[in-house]
């Protein structure tokens, strides 16, 4: 699949709901590269509700995941899955998302295959861009080239764009490669020149 060029000291996580947290109780973050250690109940009642047969209860937990994927400083979500319920969320770091919702891209990926609506499957799309599993990221790439998922042209238009500014955002070389098209080849060209580069500052300083 091509994909057009698109122009246009520790971190302490604190997880509050009003009423509880469906639970569970408060929970620090890892230091600031380490794993977040989220309350699995959380996790589950997103995963509990993405997979129900309710396109509404679907929507209201894509809206959340994001709300919180986006969060890189200090803020509180009044989630919409849970009625009354809210996530206060302390970073002193502002630097990226301190929620750990990786163990939901399984469920988003799913959702974006085989959602019941062009709505949701974008949702799931914009959900799995916020929480940046390339992996996932690199699976949906190689969807749109199979016909095992079909796609509406909408969802697929999206997509290319959704795609394209998510890996420009990551390796802004692919902006350098030949025309005004970069593929998933590239961008594995791009992230093996970075290691090759890595790995020879890394010799040098051992050698100074």
């Amino acid at each position: 699949m091509n994909l057009t060029r698109l122009f246009s000291p520790q971190t302490v996580l604190l997880l509050a709901l009003a009423g509880g947290l469906l639970g569970v109780p408060l929970t620090a973050a890892a230091p600031l590269g380490g794993p977040a250690q989220d309350p699995p109940t959380l996790i589950n009642h997103f995963r509990t509700e993405m997979n129900s047969k309710d396109a509404m209860r679907q929507g209201n937990a894509l809206i959340d995941v994001i709300s919180l994927a986006n969060c890189t400083s200090t803020c509180t979500v009044l989630l919409q899955s849970k009625q009354n319920k809210q996530v206060r969320i302390e970073n002193d770091t502002g630097s990226g998302s301190i929620v750990d919702l990786q163990a939901l891209t399984p469920d988003l990926l799913k959702l974006y295959r085989r959602g019941p609506t062009d709505g949701l499957r974008l949702m799931a799309l914009s959900a799995l861009i916020n929480v940046g599993n390339e992996k996932a990221i690199d699976t949906v790439v190689a969807d749109a080239s199979s016909t095992r998922y079909r796609q509406s042209s909408k969802v697929n238009g999206s997509t290319q764009k959704s795609l394209v500014g998510f890996y420009l955002a990551r390796y802004p070389e692919l902006r350098d490669l030949r025309g005004p098209t970069f593929s998933l080849e590239d961008v594995r060209q791009v992230k093996a020149t970075r290691a090759r580069a890595a790995k020879k500052a890394m010799k040098a300083a051992k050698s100074s």
